[in-house]
């Protein structure tokens, strides 16, 4: 995972994995940095885990008062996302620079 802050908000590119993308969030929700921004380019798959590890992100953001958009999503990962009505949950964006604009 990498994380850089653009314009304020903090972007956390996932690259596989999910399961420890809270204990990379915490400190900059915290600090009240509580705009966030998943870049799931490099995610091909999600499974079971990475998906409740993205649910339960996401409830943290928005119960801190913070707002979460997921941006480059690949097509195979979006369907996953609207069968399961996450994309009720999340703003999906094409680019991460509308996702950036969707959170500030």
């Amino acid at each position: 995972m990498q994380v850089q802050e653009r314009d304020g908000v903090v972007v956390v590119t996932v690259v596989d994995e999910c399961s420890s993308l809270w204990k990379t969030l915490e400190p900059f929700v915290e600090a009240g940095k509580r705009n966030c921004v998943l870049d799931l380019s490099q995610v091909g798959f999600l499974n079971s885990v990475n998906i409740a590890a993205i649910i339960a992100v996401r409830n943290k953001v928005v119960g801190a008062g913070g707002k979460i958009a997921v941006a480059d999503i690949k097509d195979r990962v979006k369907s996953i996302f609207r069968v399961l009505k996450l994309d009720r949950l999340f703003d999906l964006n094409r680019t991460l620079d509308t996702a950036i604009l969707a959170v500030r």
